[in-house]
Parts: C-alpha cells; sequence; structure tokens
C-alpha cells in the first residue's frame, strides 16, 4: 500500500472518530490526480511551467516552458 493510500485512510479513520473535524455542511471528496500543472511567475517575466504525470513509477516531472 502506498504511503498517500496510508495517510487517506488515517485521515479518514480520524474523521469518522472526531465527526466535528468536519463541518456537516461541507462535503468531503477525495481526488486522485493522473497530472497537475503549475506555473511560476518570475520578476524577470521567465515564467517557469511544469506538469506532473502519474506513471508506475512515480511522478514524472516535464518542464513545458520557462
Amino acid at each position: 500500500m502506498a504511503d498517500r493510500d496510508r495517510a487517506l485512510e488515517k485521515a479518514l479513520a480520524l474523521i469518522e472518530q472526531e465527526p466535528s473535524l468536519v463541518d456537516s455542511a461541507w462535503t468531503v471528496c477525495t481526488l486522485a490526480p493522473a497530472e497537475v500543472e503549475f506555473g511560476q511567475a518570475a520578476k524577470s517575466r521567465v515564467h517557469t511551467r511544469l506538469r506532473y504525470e502519474l506513471t508506475r513509477d512515480g511522478w514524472e516531472r516535464f518542464r513545458l516552458w520557462s
């Protein structure tokens, strides 16, 4: 079992034990992304954009532009 899965199980168990931790008006969602993109601005205006893709071996990083 992956560390992420263990952490999720622990968090869900904690919420079940202490329902007051989550407001009853909230909706609890679990996301399992296959890819994520980040952009970082720079004063030089040479911005960096990265994409991470989930593979069998873990997350692989791709530089889209900078």
